[in-house]
């Protein structure tokens, strides 16, 4: 059995690419996002947590959803049997690949500076 990561909230926003008071808001707005706390109430983000979160920065920030749009896509992706969450995980896969490669590029820059 894998391991579970858990992150937290300063953590899981960089891994995502936003800044931690989105995270809250986006609490607020989507009923099923519910990360653990601990005993002082800080959040623990799992993989899956993070998950949800890119895959909702993806519909808001690439597909250009609003907050209410969003929510309604992925209630009716989870009601359909998530035929809809497919195509949109490719796209935060090639997205994610496309942040890396460029990454890469810029470090291969630098190395060759030096």
């Amino acid at each position: 059995m894998p391991l579970m990561a858990f992150y937290r909230i300063k953590e899981a926003a960089e891994k995502i690419g936003v800044v931690p008071h989105v995270l809250r808001f986006w609490e607020s707005q989507f009923p099923f996002l519910k990360p653990s706390k601990t005993s002082r109430g800080q959040r623990l983000y799992s993989d899956e947590d993070t998950e949800n979160f890119m895959r909702i920065k993806h519909l808001l920030y690439n597909e250009g959803y609003s907050i209410p749009g969003a929510r309604k896509f992925l209630k009716e992706s989870k009601t359909k049997g998530g035929a809809k969450k497919s195509s949109v995980e490719l796209s935060i896969h090639e997205d994610f690949c496309r942040e890396v490669l460029e990454d890469i590029k810029t470090l291969k820059e630098t190395v060759k500076e030096y």
